[in-house]
């Protein structure tokens, strides 16, 4: 029993001995890279870049870029940004700016507009009083945008949509069709374009010029026709045509360059009933297209937007529908003038007569003609030898273009 007892005993000490020899040939196991690389290392010394015994961390995000971005613009949540091409950032950049400055535009011609003579010239935005064409710096000193365009890169467009609707790549928002701004900015060889409705589509260069063509104002120099011309005659004829009746009519002038033609004119039986008619040549052959331009109070930008390739440079320096109420074809006041100058004796012999309440012009039987204007409250007569000679002398006295009142030669 007893030796069963230590034999016993010595197996367990054999074993706890086995346990300890193996943990120990563990740990030998694992110290020896460490130990096999140092001896290699004392053998071939090797440079090795240092490693860091820190922790990995996550590397910061770059910082963001300090380019100003225009408000509003932030690329789709839809899609993944890495699926983007890399230029659809810069697509919504420039639509989001040309929104801006069609939204902006069409704001100012609405507002301001007509009171500066706003209208399209060729197809872009146009100041017709100051001669000057309208861009991004204007509209920012207007108070409709923000500054940070560049004048030059943006072209600021006012035509009809329904026109550039026609051409291919192009999408126009319906409320767009009709009469109205758009902005437009070269990318990639091609315009990308839109108004105050949003994206209107990506054109060709050509197909830019082609839309601007149709509202081309070119049509040769203006001029006044003589009463002595031919033409003078077949364009009252037009007239009488369109109105119905075959009349005679008191004509103050006729402007025109290869195009159109401008006509002021009253008939006989009421000199002070005057009308103003733009007629256009086609073919040769004329057709009133805007009659009673006389009831416009700007007739600069409201002719432009039914007319867009009419030259403004063919209507009169005056505006008719200013002196509505004010023009009477008998004067009072002028009479006694011709009878103060004694160039009258009757009443009867004064033929013709138009007037205002300051100025006048009279054309006597005898074929005799005078400008009377009021001075002090008193009506003076002065004899001149034609029309222009009347005109001249009453914008001397007055600063008034009084045209309107004096029959052409």
């Amino acid at each position: 029993m007893k030796n069963k007892k230590w034999i016993n005993a010595c197996i367990l000490i054999g074993v706890l001995l086995f346990l300890c020899c193996a943990c120990g040939l563990r740990k030998a196991e694992e110290n020896q890279p460490s130990s096999n690389t140092q001896q290699e290392d004392e053998k071939e010394p090797i440079e090795i870049p240092p490693r860091s015994t820190e922790e990995p961390v996550e590397e910061p995000e770059e910082p963001a870029s300090n380019e100003e971005k225009p408000e509003g613009i932030e690329p789709e949540k839809t899609q993944p940004a890495s699926t983007k091409p890399f230029w659809q950032s810069e697509t919504t950049r420039l639509t989001n700016n040309i929104i801006s400055v069609a939204s902006a535009g069409q704001a100012d011609y609405k507002t301001n507009g007509p009171q500066r003579g706003w209208m399209s010239k060729n197809g872009e935005l146009y100041s017709f009083y100051e001669g000057k064409y309208i861009t991004t710096d204007t509209l920012v000193a207007d108070g409709y945008l923000e500054k940070g365009l560049t004048a030059g890169e943006y072209k600021i467009l006012l035509l009809h949509g329904s026109d550039l609707a026609e051409l291919e790549g192009t999408s126009v928002p319906a409320g767009s069709m009709g009469f109205s701004v758009f902005a437009a900015v070269k990318q990639s060889g091609k315009y990308l374009i839109a108004s105050a409705e949003g994206r209107a589509g990506i054109i060709t260069e050509d197909g830019l010029d082609s839309l601007l063509a149709k509202y081309n104002q070119n049509h040769g120099k203006v001029k006044r026709l003589s009463s002595a011309s031919a033409e003078y005659e077949r364009i009252l004829n037009y007239i009488s045509l369109f109105e119905g009746r075959f009349d005679d009519y008191y004509v103050r002038e006729i402007r025109m360059d290869n195009k159109h033609a401008v006509v002021v004119f009253s008939n006989r039986a009421n000199p002070a009933a005057i009308k103003e008619y733009i007629l256009e040549n086609e073919n040769n052959f004329w057709e009133v297209v805007y009659p009673n331009a006389q009831t416009e109070y700007y007739p600069v930008t409201t002719i432009n937007r039914y007319l867009p390739h009419f030259n403004a440079e063919v209507l009169p320096s005056y505006t008719l529908a200013s002196w509505q109420g004010s023009i009477v074809s008998n004067q009072g006041g002028v009479e006694a003038a011709l009878f103060s100058a004694k160039a009258i004796s009757s009443a009867s012999e004064i033929s013709y007569q138009c007037a205002t309440s300051a100025c006048a012009y009279a054309i006597l039987t005898n074929g005799s003609r005078y400008a009377c204007y009021t001075e002090n409250g008193i009506w003076k007569a002065e004899f001149v030898a034609s029309d222009n000679a009347a005109r001249t002398l009453l914008l001397k006295k007055t600063g008034i273009d009084y045209g309107f009142l004096i029959l052409d030669d």
